[in-house]
């Protein structure tokens, strides 16, 4: 088992060390960025679009230099009202930085899918998109990136469901995105519950073991880790 997307709180961090789940925790601020460092855990840095300015951009840039894997960042016109263009600048300047030094990056796509997508293949890179819930363009993304994490809304979600069928499960990964986001998903708290439902309905979607299903997803996980260590 593993969380290749959290976010930080103190809960998850207690049941991830009690459970040996190893974890990929997205950074967007210096603040929580000293709170991972402290707890050595692993994680990714930049500029979330619902954080996105010009100015916060550039005080973030240092710690983008300094982090081996670049996200969550992308764009967002479902749970945000940030200016769209603002939110484009910020994303194109951080892929663009992300494909230069050669550093995966964790997508956010949110009602911009086709926006995104067409930044994307301007800057061929490792690209993680994470919790894809859009019916469209699965195809197209699959064609570009190299891993997508499966939420747990996986089985209420459709096109969470659609996406497990159309990715080839050399692709995926399993995430909480956090307990909070477990609760809204789901509408509990049951962290090692939601991950494990996760792995089942994967292992159900893809015809295989629940044991060969949690392997296979185990070692992209792995492959992930390597390939931002290298």
């Amino acid at each position: 088992m593993h969380d290749a997307h959290a976010h930080f709180s103190q809960e998850i961090v207690d049941l991830q060390s009690q459970h040996q789940i190893p974890s990929l925790y997205s950074v967007d601020s210096p603040k929580q960025l000293r709170i991972i460092q402290e707890h050595g855990l692993d994680y990714s840095i930049g500029v979330h679009p619902w954080n996105a300015s010009i100015q916060f951009l550039e005080e973030m840039m240092p710690l983008l230099e300094n982090a081996q894997i670049i996200g969550e960042i992308g764009m967002d016109s479902v749970w945000c009202d940030n200016d769209l263009n603002v939110q484009k600048e910020v994303f194109t300047r951080q892929i663009a930085y992300a494909a230069s030094a050669h550093k995966p990056v964790v997508l956010h796509t949110k009602g911009q899918e086709k926006e995104i997508l067409d930044i994307l293949r301007q800057y061929p890179n490792s690209y993680f998109v994470h919790w894809y819930s859009c019916l469209d363009y699965v195809d197209d993304y699959n064609e570009v990136a190299s891993y997508f994490s499966v939420g747990p809304s996986i089985g209420k979600d459709e096109a969470v469901t659609q996406l497990v069928k159309r990715i080839p499960i050399e692709k995926l990964l399993l995430e909480s995105d956090g307990i909070d986001a477990i609760e809204w998903a789901i509408q509990s708290r049951d962290y090692l519950g939601a991950l494990q439902h996760t792995i089942e309905t994967i292992a159900q979607i893809k015809s295989l073991s629940i044991a060969e299903t949690e392997m296979i997803l185990d070692q992209n996980f792995k492959r992930l880790i390597q390939q931002a260590n290298q």
